[in-house]
Order: C-alpha cells, then sequence, then structure tokens
C-alpha cells in the first residue's frame, strides 16, 4: 500500500490548530500560521518569528534566524496588500532595527484605522525574481468541482502569464483526487509550457531547476490537504477554503521554498441526499399523469402540453388527470377540483401555475402527501427572480422532508424548465405546439439530450429537424432537485444510448464533482458526452444567474477538468451543433487513424482546407490512386494532389470516380468532400424552370454521395457552400444520413471533432 502524503497525527495537528483560528473568530490565517502549517507538511519556508508585542523582540533569540537581513511584515486581518500600504520592510538583522519597525508598523496601524496582530520576520534569501524561478501554487474549494489544485507561473507577474498564455498551457489544473497520483501529475505537467524550463529541457535552462520528485511530492500534499479537509470529507470538521503560495520559490540550491501565503478556512460542508434513481424512471415512463394548469376554454402552457401527451397516444387517456376548479372534463380527460379527488397517486405531475403562495402550498401538498411519484415543474418565479427565493425555499425544504418518507419521496425537475420529450416515455410535455416542432428526424436513437435551457435544446432540435430525434430530450432548468448529473447516472447504463448532448449554465454546489465521476465512467464505458457551457465570462455568469439561478463556476477549472475527463467541450453552439450531428449520422464508421483525402471543386476551398487540419494529417495518397484521379479529373487543368482541386469543370460522373478513389486508398483514413454547387456540369438541383436537373435521378450529384457515404466504412462529411437554391440537395442527403456542411472549415472541424471523441470502447 502506498503511504498517505500525510499521516493521522499531522492531520490532527493541523485540524487542532485551524479549530483555534475559528473559534478565534478568524476565517482567514495570518502569514506566520501558514508557514507553520506548511512546516507541519514537510514544505520549505524561510526561517521566521512572531511578536505580538515590542518586549518580546527583547527576549527573542536571535540566532534562530541565521541571516544578515530580514523581511519585516504587519499582520493584520485588515490589511492584504501590504506592499502598498508600507507594511513589508527589509531591513539589516538587529534587535534595534526590529524594535524600529515594530513601533512603524503601530503608527501605520493607527493612521489606517487596523488593528496590528503583530510582526512577522523572516529571513530574507538571496532569491532571482521572475519567471522561471517563481510559482504560485494553490488549492481552492471549487463551488462545483470542490478541491481543485493549481499550479503555474508565480510573483508579481501572475496575472498577466494567465491572461497572455493559453489556458491549457498556462496552469497546471486538477481535481484534487486525481493530483494525488504522481504519474499522472507528471504527464499533465508536461503539457504546460513551463514545465520543460524548470526540467532542464529547454535552451532557456539547460539544466533542470528543481528536482521533479520534489515538485510532484509538494503538489501531492497539497492534494492531500484539498481532500481531506474539502466541503464533503467526512474525516474532518472543518474546509480549507485556499491555500495559495505566490511565490513558490525556486532557489539556487534546486529547492522550493514557499515565501507568501494566503489561506482561508471555514465550518462549511456539504450533505446532499442523491433523489432515488427509481422515481427518475417514473418521470421518464409514466403510466399516469396529473396535468395541473391546463385551461378549460383556451390553449394555454397546460393546455399545449395536454395535446401535445395526448397526440401521442402512449399514456391511456383515462390515466390522464387534470386539476382545474371547475371543469370535469378537459379534451376527454377526467378533471378534478382537488387531489383529495384524484383516483390514486399518479407517476407524474406536470405543474404549470407560475409561482406563487397557492402554487407552493399545491407543492407542498403533492411531495408531503405521497401524491406523486415526480413533478415535472415547468413554472418560472421561483429563484431566477429575487421575489421568489423565499417560495423555492419551502419548495426544497419540502423536498428534503419528501426523502424522510418511506418512499424517499418525490422527485422535482425544473423549475423554469421546458419540460421533457421522452420516447418510451411515449410523450411530450414541451409547452411548444408541435405543428412548430415536429420530431420527424431518421436519427438519434442512440442519443440523449440534457440541458438546463429549453429555449436552446429548441433551437437545436429545430435547426436540425429532419435530421435528430434522439431518445430522450431532457432540460432540468433551475434543478432545485433533480440535476444534469442525476439524469446522466440515470441514462448511463442504457445500452442504446452512447451519445449523451449536455448544456450547461451552472451546477449546484458539488454537483460539479458528481457530474465530473460520472462521465468519466461514462467515457470509460465507451459512450461520448458532448457539452457546451455557458456563463464563461463575468458578464455571462451573471446573464445564466438571471435565466437560471444557477452558480456558474470558474470556466477555466471546468473546462480543464471537463476536457481531461475526455468530454468534447465545445467552444461555441455550432460546434455544439456539429460535434452532435456527425457523432449522431457516423454511427458505424470507424476510426482508423487521422489521415484526411480532401477534395473540392473549388481552389479556394483547397486551400482553407489544408489550413484548418486541427488533429488532422493530409493523406499521402497512393500511385493507385494517383493514376485513378488523373483519369478521372479534367485534362491539363491542374496537378493532382491532396487536396484534390477537381475544378469546377467535373462532371457528376467524374466526380463520383474522384470521392471513390479518395475513399478506396488505403492511406485514407476519413474523407471530407465538397461541392461548391453553382457549377452547371453537377447535377444538384431539383426540377424547375430554366434547366434540365434532377436531383432524384440515380446518377445525380446527392444520390453519388449517397451511395458512397453507404458503401465506405470511413468517416465521411460534405460541404456544400452555395445558397438556399440548393437546399433540396442538403436536405436530400441528410435525410439519407451524410454530415452536410455550408461551409469547408465547419465541415473540417466537425470531421476533427468525430476523429478525436467519436471512437467507442468495444
Amino acid at each position: 500500500m502506498k503511504k498517505r502524503a500525510l499521516d493521522d497525527s499531522t492531520i490532527r495537528d493541523i485540524e487542532t490548530k485551524l479549530l483555534a483560528v475559528l473559534d478565534g473568530g478568524r476565517t482567514r490565517l495570518y502569514e506566520h500560521e501558514i508557514y507553520e502549517l506548511l512546516g507541519r507538511c514537510g514544505l520549505k519556508t524561510p526561517a521566521f518569528a512572531f511578536f505580538t508585542r515590542e518586549e518580546e523582540i527583547d527576549r527573542f533569540d536571535l540566532a534562530s534566524i541565521p541571516a544578515d537581513r530580514v523581511v519585516c511584515k504587519l499582520i493584520s486581518e485588515q490589511m492584504v496588500h501590504r506592499s502598498e500600504q508600507g507594511g513589508i520592510r527589509f531591513i539589516d538583522y538587529h534587535r534595534d532595527g526590529l524594535r524600529q519597525v515594530f513601533r512603524s508598523f503601530q503608527d501605520t496601524g493607527k493612521r489606517l484605522g487596523i488593528s496590528l496582530a503583530g510582526m512577522m520576520i523572516a529571513e530574507q534569501l538571496p532569491i532571482v525574481e521572475g519567471i522561471p524561478h517563481q510559482l504560485l501554487l494553490s488549492l481552492r474549494q471549487d463551488q462545483a468541482f470542490g478541491p481543485v489544485v493549481v499550479l503555474g507561473l508565480g510573483g508579481l507577474g501572475t496575472e498577466i502569464y494567465r491572461s497572455s498564455l493559453k489556458n491549457e498551457k498556462a496552469l497546471f489544473i486538477r481535481p484534487a483526487g486525481r493530483a494525488l497520483r504522481a504519474d499522472e501529475n507528471l504527464e499533465a505537467l508536461e503539457k504546460t509550457m513551463f514545465f520543460p524550463i524548470l526540467a532542464g529541457k529547454t535552451r532557456i535552462s539547460p539544466d533542470p531547476l528543481v528536482d521533479t520528485g520534489i515538485l510532484l511530492e509538494v503538489l501531492e500534499k497539497f492534494a492531500y490537504l484539498a481532500e481531506i479537509f474539502s466541503r464533503t470529507a467526512e474525516a474532518t470538521t472543518l474546509t480549507i477554503e485556499e491555500l495559495e503560495i505566490n511565490p513558490l520559490q525556486i532557489t539556487s540550491r534546486v529547492e522550493l521554498v514557499a515565501l507568501d501565503g494566503l489561506m482561508t478556512i471555514s465550518r462549511s460542508k456539504i450533505q446532499a441526499a442523491a433523489p432515488p434513481q427509481s422515481k427518475i424512471d417514473h418521470l421518464l415512463e409514466p403510466e399516469s399523469v396529473l396535468i395541473i394548469g391546463a385551461s378549460g376554454n383556451k390553449m394555454n402552457m397546460g393546455r399545449v402540453i395536454l395535446k401535445n401527451i395526448l397526440s401521442r397516444e402512449a399514456i391511456p387517456r383515462e390515466n390522464i388527470f387534470l386539476l382545474h376548479p371547475r371543469e370535469t372534463e378537459i379534451e376527454g380527460c377526467r378533471a378534478f377540483s382537488s387531489l383529495a379527488g384524484l383516483p390514486h397517486p399518479v407517476d407524474m405531475v406536470v405543474f404549470t401555475i407560475p409561482a406563487g403562495e397557492e402554487s407552493v402550498k399545491l407543492l407542498e401538498e403533492i411531495i408531503l402527501g405521497e401524491m406523486a411519484e415526480s413533478i415535472l415543474l415547468i413554472s418560472g418565479g421561483f429563484r431566477e427572480i429575487k421575489s421568489g427565493e423565499k417560495l423555492s425555499r419551502r419548495l426544497a425544504e419540502a423536498i428534503v422532508k419528501g426523502r424522510g418518507l418511506p418512499g424517499g419521496g418525490t422527485v422535482v425537475n425544473g423549475p423554469n424548465c421546458m419540460g421533457i420529450v421522452s420516447k418510451p416515455g411515449g410523450y411530450n410535455t414541451f409547452f411548444v405546439p408541435e405543428y412548430k416542432l415536429s420530431f420527424t428526424g431518421k436519427f438519434g436513437q442512440n442519443c440523449a439530450v440534457i440541458s438546463q435551457s429549453g429555449a436552446w435544446l429548441v433551437t437545436l432540435l429545430s435547426s436540425q429537424a429532419k435530421i435528430l430525434n434522439p431518445k430522450y430530450m431532457i432540460t432540468v432548468g433551475n434543478q432545485i432537485d433533480l440535476t444534469l448529473t442525476d439524469h446522466l447516472i440515470n441514462l448511463r447504463q442504457d445500452a442504446d444510448i452512447d451519445l449523451f448532448c449536455v448544456y450547461a449554465e451552472g451546477f449546484k454546489p458539488g454537483d460539479g464533482a458528481r457530474f465530473l465521476r460520472t462521465a468519466r465512467e461514462v467515457i470509460e464505458a465507451g459512450k461520448r458526452i458532448v457539452l457546451y457551457k455557458a456563463g464563461r465570462t463575468a458578464a455571462g455568469a451573471a446573464a445564466v444567474a438571471s435565466h437560471t439561478a444557477a452558480m456558474a463556476g470558474d470556466y477555466d477549472i471546468l473546462f480543464r477538468l471537463l476536457s481531461e475527463a475526455g468530454i468534447c467541450v465545445t467552444d461555441d453552439l455550432e460546434e455544439c451543433e456539429d460535434a452532435v450531428k456527425v457523432m449522431t449520422l457516423l454511427e458505424g464508421k470507424r476510426i482508423t487513424g487521422r489521415r484526411v483525402g480532401i477534395s473540392s471543386d473549388a481552389g479556394f476551398e483547397c486551400s482553407i482546407a489544408a489550413d484548418r487540419l486541427y488533429s488532422m494529417e493530409l493523406a499521402d495518397f497512393s500511385a493507385t490512386t494517383m493514376e485513378k484521379l488523373n483519369r478521372s479529373l479534367p485534362a491539363g487543368i491542374i496537378d493532382v494532389h491532396n487536396p484534390v482541386d477537381a475544378t469546377p469543370a467535373i462532371t457528376t460522373a467524374q466526380y463520383a470516380q474522384c470521392v471513390r478513389a479518395i475513399l478506396e486508398d488505403e492511406n485514407t483514413d476519413c474523407a471530407v468532400i465538397s461541392n461548391v454547387a453553382s457549377t452547371s456540369t453537377q447535377e444538384n438541383l431539383p426540377p424547375g424552370p430554366g434547366h434540365r436537373e434532377d436531383i432524384h435521378r440515380e446518377h445525380s450529384h446527392p444520390n453519388m454521395l449517397i451511395r458512397l457515404f453507404r458503401q465506405t466504412n470511413k468517416p465521411m462529411v460534405v460541404s456544400m457552400n452555395e445558397g438556399a437554391i440548393f437546399d433540396p440537395a442538403v436536405s436530400m442527403m441528410e435525410e439519407a444520413g451524410i454530415p452536410v456542411f455550408r461551409k469547408i472549415d465547419r465541415a473540417m472541424r466537425a470531421m476533427d471533432l468525430f476523429l478525436r471523441y467519436g471512437s467507442r470502447k468495444k
């Protein structure tokens, strides 16, 4: 068994000292206390001393700090930035100098109106400031993802380094649990721009600046502190919210020494009970439904949902009930004036009444009276607006009380959500009429979409209506109970689903860590996750909060943690949509490598495609393929190479021969095929005035590509870079299962996404 980074006695000692700080009314440690803690963990610090009164200086053994000069630091809970306010002094080391500085710090405290806790002194080390001799090392309790360890370049230029470098190169970021693994830490460090310098692998530093083993040991100790003093840890009674060393100095003796530190602590702990998974099954596949809020005489939200459920004819009309103060029947379904009149509890309640005192009372009655296994809370006005906060708290308290009931209570999905469309459940509770949002796509049975935003999900489905028809379409809204993670946990064992598309605006406290653990399990099982995260900037986070009232986490941390778990974290909405398209439509295509064959009948597209290879490389066509291409291309116009410039003069039949040659080449792993559609030599229009083209003919351009796509097991995407007149050809190909894009650069990026994230473990 591997020895733990810190033994039990060290942890108990640290906990005792930290509890004493909290009992004293402080949450921020003084710097000398941080030095003591780091020393207890085996980390190096300068020799130091702390004085609360001037007379203590007279009794101090100066020989205990072997130095000629020392740094004196004013210690006060009210002063954080000491340099700008005269709180740091460098002096020759003697008793008179210490007394003089102590008095000056007392004067500074009086001038600024702050209380002086004392003066810390530390030996002044001979150091080199700046890159690459100063690092920043920190642990923090991320609101969503729990304990995280971060390492990067430090010193006075920390902010500039971070903002100027690409995220994946600027910082080492790992969840604390994963940062306990030295081999993985080394692999992650080697991806940064600063570690090769530290390790002596560049001309900047031909010799190592620090022992790699020492650096890994320090990271492991920080990770253990973060884990054992996390908000979810039961072994300790408090939480280290943040511990930052900046700079962590690399000395001339190839050592790491902590110079300045900041540390905050709390008694905050998270104890959240996971909702019963069996209740989510009732939500997704209900046998009985109660709709609250459907109008008896007009088409309101509840009435639209009722009609959508009835149109599927999966849930028997006799098992669909309504709550209405006057009506006894709506759309042929029984209506009751009170919950007491219901013949029996139901699997799912669809609740559409806006937030208010009466609606919360009704929800409390359903939950605490065990009238339903699940509630789909469509209504808004709970936590996303200030006036609804009290109502939201009451509802949350009722949900928690329900967990203590014998059956585990009622699970609540929402509030402020669009609803759910469940194919296995045979229902659609989106409050959008089906004539405006039909579900006719032929593909997507391998896919589940889980989104905080209903509007985003509707736009995804609307833009790909003829293609995508997922098995589940779930919106969770404000996640007062059920979260993105709960649905991912519930569906991860579904044998039909191997692709999850997730739109996240924020994770509840601690739920990001659950999501990360579940996502790793999903991906290790050979399934894929595509995710888009909104609220990346301060302004974006504020907009998200106004919509879903969710806690937006730090995007740098989220991106790094989820990406390292193998999730396809998309950069924009187009990329997210494209990733879902290729992973759905290229289902069954084999990924054997990243050698791409490219063809277009426009030279500019060939240049753009070659500029945007991403992780791909151009296939080196065999001599046989080159011969086939030369025979197929218009003679004497171009030199043949990859990308293949087929020119606008090529006919449909010739282009088919070119594409077939590319796909059949043994050196080609995948293909991106483009057509600038306005050429007169290819048949890519439906019948119409002024021409004789017909895309429905057997040898038309779309039919040619459809046949070749179906005959190959290699991934293939198509670009058709023209206007709306060619929409029928695009629709024809996509309805046949070919991923089609309207720009070549978008097609190239989509292929790269599929190659990087599309493979499944068997």
